[in-house]
């Protein structure tokens, strides 16, 4: 029986651009930024076959719309590169600019479509809201429309009234069961 291949999809990068922008680890930057020799010894030291990878948070979601939307796309065209000189060791999720909803839905199509991503990483909450908003349905629509998936990378609620309402919701979700 062949061995089966090893997939992981919650595997982070960097762009020079947004690596300033929010909390970062000590000892990650190396990491993050490597999309090449260092990444692939490590994947084949764990047993990698597969990255599928996607801008680390935040991300865009907290920034203005027309530099979410500027830097959304250079983000992708930055993790197209390193998915075309290692097309059988990366795959894609696009970054988003959440911020225009509408935009980020025509970034997922373009990063579907034009550079062969397999969905998009949102990072969470954007500008403190939930994506489960009317205003950002646009973004799944396209996503089922292209049959493609989005991944919500967890994130904590901003406050405590947020944490309230979100387990109140679970229970009474979970009652109706």
């Amino acid at each position: 029986m062949p061995t089966p291949n090893v997939v992981t999809i919650e595997e982070h990068f960097w762009t020079p651009e947004l690596s300033g922008v929010g909390h970062r680890q000590a000892g990650a930057p190396e990491r993050l930024s490597d999309m090449g020799a260092l990444r692939l010894r490590e994947m084949d030291e764990a047993g990698i076959d597969l990255q599928v990878m996607s801008e680390t948070a935040p991300a865009t979601q907290n920034l203005d719309s027309e530099a979410a939307v500027r830097l959304a796309r250079r983000s992708n065209d930055y993790l197209h590169e390193a998915v075309r000189a290692h097309p059988d060791r990366f795959a894609g999720f696009a970054t988003l600019p959440t911020p225009d909803p509408r935009a980020a839905a025509d970034e997922l199509e373009r990063a579907v479509t034009k550079l062969g991503f397999k969905g998009a990483m949102v990072m969470g909450l954007t500008h403190g809201r939930f994506l489960d908003e009317k205003d950002f349905w646009p973004i799944f629509e396209r996503a089922a429309a292209l049959d493609v998936p989005i991944y919500i990378h967890p994130s904590p609620p901003v406050n405590e009234k947020d944490r309230q309402a979100i387990f109140a919701g679970n229970a009474r979700n979970l009652l109706k069961l």
